[in-house]
């Protein structure tokens, strides 16, 4: 009997956030350039995955992703978070070494932080806090984590977390690629692997949903944040 959900689904949910992203983007460009284009682009980006899955749900006999929230869930809000922070301090000096002007490692991350307009600052939250951790779990710890079957669960746990830390290589910056991944690619395969841990342990998305969702909340706290008050006091 084959799997409800394959490989190849997963690569084409990926493609997916492709083609999501070029669409908004072009479209974005049709209306003038802005400060809402880079939003736009990575909601765009998210929306591609989630087109994609919901044409592959369509197809499948048992397309359950255990994409189910319950009130205690909440909990791995705070947990993420806490994730967050340790990892923060626990890489700094690492990032200190190869960043020491305090530059951003992640492209994506030093534009938004750059955003000045309310509108996108808020969008911008959204995307990180509600669409991000929702689309990439159920394409990490749903389409993959279904597709790997019943391997060992030390086996599901690594790969999915090294397939998870490898995806966001796209979003460093390129032109320092090998210092920000010795500095991102470690954190993010242990928040991959702590968030496929949680999944396996309670058989739905979630309190992976809402861990990544707080591990996220720190960064958009900070795009909350008013420009000039981030800037170092002369």
């Amino acid at each position: 009997m084959p799997k409800p959900w394959t490989v190849i689904d997963f690569i084409l949910v990926v493609l997916g956030g492709f083609l999501g992203a070029g669409i908004f983007v072009a479209f974005s460009l049709l209306w003038g350039e802005g400060e809402l284009l880079l939003v736009l682009g990575l909601a765009g980006q998210y929306l591609g995955h989630l087109g994609v899955l919901w044409l592959l749900v369509r197809g499948k006999s048992n397309p359950d992703l255990g994409f189910s929230i319950e009130a205690g869930d909440l909990r791995y809000l705070g947990l993420g978070l806490l994730l967050q922070l340790v990892l923060a301090v626990l890489f700094l000096p690492l990032t200190n070494f190869f960043f020491p002007e305090g530059e951003s490692v992640q492209q994506v991350g030093s534009a938004l932080a750059g955003l000045e307009s309310t509108a996108a600052r808020v969008a911008a939250v959204l995307v990180a806090v509600l669409l991000a951790p929702v689309t990439e779990e159920l394409a990490f710890r749903g389409v993959l984590l279904k597709a790997m079957g019943t391997r060992a669960r030390s086996t599901i746990i690594v790969v999915t977390a090294l397939v998870f830390a490898a995806f966001h290589v796209l979003g460093l910056d390129p032109a320092r690629l090998l210092e920000a991944s010795a500095v991102v690619l470690p954190q993010l395969f242990i928040v991959g692997a702590a968030l496929a841990w949680v999944t396996l342990r309670s058989n739905r998305l979630g309190p992976a949903i809402f861990m990544h969702s707080g591990f996220n909340l720190l960064a958009a706290i900070v795009l909350l944040v008013p420009p000039e008050l981030l800037e170092p006091v002369s």
